[in-house]
């Protein structure tokens, strides 16, 4: 009997370790949790132009090496001259843009313009004759339908709206003298305010169209008519001053000599930018 008392605690002691261990092995509680790839972001494929006379310059962002190769080459066959990194970054979208671009590349030849793929976006900028806009507007709208064309491709083709200040610019004759010049701009910018982004000095694509108007009228003024342009958020002097001198540049690349503009902060509360006579 003694002998049978001495085994049992020791089974005991046994069955209690043995439990210990395998709890050991596999503690349920303490498994890490799976790892899960964080999301990639997602945004839409850039491609930016700028053709200086001939020698071509680009820039933007793809999702995958064999999209920026085609790119490139293709940039290299339109024009032979060109210069620029396109980045790669995962994130980014197919470029929907990408397959017509050789074709719309054939009729992308005006020194000074520049036009900017994003998505399903066109913009053009830079220096484009109306005509060369027209050109311009209808193969991208032969190659790429349904797009948003932005910028200078606004208010030109068949079914583009007369806003106000186009209205009051296009009664502005040749040879119109300063005076009148002031006037007709200052009504026009009265009437179509010039938009910037939010809170920056940068032009909103939809005042181009109305810049390169006033810097042919300004252009087919008075021989020697020289203007001051005051920019607006006349409530941040700095912000104003610098909408001043970025109006100024658009007028620059739209043709106007640098000698007949100077820029100064507005003063007042006017909301929208002015022009004076100097």
């Amino acid at each position: 009997m003694v002998r049978s008392r001495s085994i049992l605690p020791m089974m005991l002691m046994a069955a209690v370790a043995a439990t210990t261990a395998c709890n050991r092995d596999t503690p349920a509680s303490q498994t890490p949790p799976p790892v899960t790839a964080a999301p990639v972001a997602q945004f839409d494929a850039t491609l930016n132009l700028v053709n200086n006379n001939g020698a071509v310059r680009y820039d933007g962002t793809v999702g995958s090496d064999e999209a920026r190769q085609s790119i490139e080459a293709a940039l290299a066959r339109a024009y032979g001259r060109v210069s620029g990194e396109l980045k790669v970054d995962r994130g980014a979208r197919p470029a929907p843009w990408q397959d017509a671009l050789p074709k719309f590349l054939e009729s992308f030849i005006q020194p000074g313009a520049a036009v900017s793929f994003e998505g399903r976006r066109i913009e053009l900028h830079g220096h484009a004759t109306e005509t060369d806009r027209n050109a311009l507007l209808a193969r991208a709208e032969l190659l790429y339908p349904g797009y948003a064309y932005t910028g200078l491709f606004q208010g030109v083709g068949d079914g583009a709206p007369t806003d106000a200040a186009s209205a009051v610019l296009a009664q502005v004759k040749p040879g119109t003298s300063g005076a009148s010049l002031v006037k007709a701009l200052n009504e026009a910018v009265t009437q179509t305010p010039i938009r910037f982004e939010p809170g920056s000095a940068r032009v909103a694509p939809d005042s181009l169209a109305l810049l390169s108007k006033a810097a042919q009228v300004i252009q087919a003024s008075d021989e020697g008519t020289r203007l001051q342009i005051a920019g607006p958020a006349a409530d941040d002097p700095s912000l104003a001053q610098q909408r001043a001198e970025a109006i100024k540049v658009q007028l620059i690349v739209n043709g106007v000599s640098p000698a007949a503009l100077e820029t100064t902060a507005q003063a007042g509360s006017g909301e929208a930018a002015s022009f004076q006579l100097l």
